[in-house]
């Protein structure tokens, strides 16, 4: 899974324009366009600290304190969140 992350961080770079994170696809050929994924602040938190191997409930803590949403409550966004992202073939 170490592996994975760490192509995912190389394959998906993340940038901010227009007041929005996009998380772009450097990889892609151009024969089928992938739409960028756009988040917000909180998205991209996560995917920062996901991709670098940080724990789900460790994630969940820091949005906790950072955020001040209950601990439980950021720890289904965080599943939730990766469960979209796996469903659109970017995180596996």
């Amino acid at each position: 899974q170490e592996f994975e992350k760490m192509h995912e961080k190389k394959r998906y770079q993340l940038r901010y324009a227009a007041g929005i994170y996009w998380l772009l696809d450097m990889e892609q050929t151009g024969e089928i366009y992938k739409k960028p994924v756009t988040m917000n602040e909180c998205g991209a938190y996560i995917w920062q600290n996901y991709i670098e191997s940080v724990s789900e409930e460790e994630i969940a803590d820091m949005l906790h304190m950072r955020y001040g949403i209950s601990y439980e409550e950021a720890l289904e966004d965080i599943r939730e969140f990766i469960e979209q992202l796996q469903k659109q073939g970017i995180l596996f």
